[in-house]
């Protein structure tokens, strides 16, 4: 799972940076067990003006020789900043299990948003 951190701004493309707010600080957050992180930056004055998470699920199956494997059921990454006029600008991207109706979510690039539409927890 991916733990480290780059830079809260380093899949934002440069046109865009001039309208987020720059987090003064950055809270991170990591299960293994699911594996699933999230990141939570905030302004100077404590207000949230960035979030990440990603989450990848799996299933252990067995082939057809009773061999264990692991199977993706279903993976998400998403990616937020708030703006400078209070609107956020949001990159979402899931994938689930190959071959499934729901198996994957086109990516609609970059949004922008209501605060209401952005996980804060």
């Amino acid at each position: 799972m991916e733990r480290s951190f780059e830079n809260w701004q380093a899949r934002l493309p440069i046109e865009l940076q001039d309208m987020v707010i720059a987090p003064a600080y950055i809270e991170s957050f990591h299960d293994d067990s699911i594996p699933a992180s999230k990141w939570r930056g905030y302004d100077s004055s404590g207000e949230i003006c960035y979030y990440r998470h990603t989450y990848t699920l799996w299933q252990e199956c067995f082939d057809d020789e009773d061999q264990p494997y692991l199977r993706q059921l279903e993976a998400e990454a998403l990616e937020a900043w708030r703006c400078t006029d209070g609107s956020w600008l949001r990159r979402l991207q899931r994938n689930g299990a190959a071959g499934e109706c729901r198996s994957h979510t086109p990516d609609k690039g970059f949004e922008r948003v209501a605060a209401r539409d952005i996980p804060k927890f």
